[in-house]
């Protein structure tokens, strides 16, 4: 790993080189407060202070809707192609990194799902450092730092950005123009450090994780699931802007005039009614607080049980966007009370 320090003002000199070898993606403004990511115009439309995108960065490995393969009439199988050009994806914050470190495990389990690791392993990835708001749940769930996953990680100091290069591909594009990276000063490896400690100070939304997992299991009968079952809209926006959530529904597309059928994966939510159904009429989670439960069980037990690491990222998508101001800090309060 290496460090060096790159001038703020020269940092759209960085991005266009970036631009000029590879294919771009940097967060933009999208409305008064919202933000998404777009391929990369010109340095004025990059948004460097927001905090969270609507859809988080998943949609580029995991699309909400993809096509997999064809069938023709002779059944004779066609695999789409994937001739997306490599890219570089700006502007992640550390949430989102844990984020994608948790989508690799998923994707990996049990074998390869070589439709997410064809795009995933034609990806960069340059995250930047950000300052908590009001429902940033990362630093509870110990992803306020990120130390895999990036190539570089921009840190915003006052004048400059100490630029952490972690990776080959990482030191590929300092190298573009390695006349803007400089060996940093004492008095900014200071700054650094002080700026670490300024950010922890400023997270206002702890949740207590002790002994959570156990929680859960002990108060699975507990009437609370059904209390906020009542209030949940179960529209599935938590699952749609969740950057760890990995459930897809999987049809086939017929057309009769051709006689080819095309197979598609699309985003699908536990939240959904039908989503435990199955042949024969059972539903496994019929009821409104068994689905409701399910969620919070599988974020914290079930993907923890496979994988050694509980899927909330603390990135405080769910808790802005649900329009029933349900938030999971006040879930596992109660849980505990």
């Amino acid at each position: 790993m290496l460090f060096f320090t790159l001038e703020k003002k020269r940092l759209n000199e960085f991005l266009n080189a970036v631009n000029r070898r590879y294919r771009l993606i940097t967060p933009e403004q999208k409305g008064s407060t919202t933000y998404t990511f777009r391929p990369y115009s010109e340095f004025s439309n990059v948004a460097l202070e927001f905090l969270r995108t609507i859809i988080p960065p998943r949609q580029f490995f995991f699309p909400p809707v993809e096509r997999l393969f064809s069938v023709d009439k002779e059944c004779r199988i066609t695999v789409s192609p994937e001739d997306e050009p490599f890219s570089i994806i700006f502007g992640l914050h550390p949430c989102d990194l844990h984020g994608i470190e948790i989508l690799d495990r998923a994707f990996s389990y049990g074998g390869r799902d070589s439709f997410y690791w064809r795009r995933r392993e034609k990806a960069g990835f340059i995250g930047l450092s950000c300052m908590p708001d009001k429902y940033c749940l990362c630093k509870s769930m110990h992803t306020d730092f990120i130390e895999s996953v990036y190539d570089i990680f921009l840190y915003t100091l006052d004048d400059v950005y100490m630029v952490s290069v972690r990776t080959a591909l990482g030191d590929d594009m300092v190298r573009l123009c390695p006349e803007l990276f400089k060996e940093p000063s004492k008095k900014e490896i200071l700054e650094y450090k002080e700026r670490i400690k300024i950010r922890d100070s400023m997270f206002t939304r702890i949740m207590d994780t002790t002994n959570l997992a156990d929680l859960l299991t002990l108060e699975y009968k507990n009437d609370l699931w059904e209390q906020y079952s009542k209030r949940c809209l179960f529209c599935g926006s938590c699952v749609m802007v969740c950057p760890t959530c990995q459930c897809f529904d999987i049809y086939d597309s017929p057309d009769l005039l051709t006689g080819t059928s095309i197979r598609l994966r699309r985003w699908d939510s536990c939240m959904r009614k039908d989503y435990a159904l199955v042949t024969g009429g059972h539903n496994f989670r019929g009821g409104r607080p068994e689905r409701f439960r399910f969620r919070y069980l599988h974020k914290e037990i079930g993907f923890a049980d496979m994988h050694g690491r509980a899927t909330c990222t603390g990135c405080g998508r769910c808790s802005e966007t649900c329009p029933a101001g349900i938030d999971m800090v006040e879930v596992v309060r109660s849980i505990r009370e």
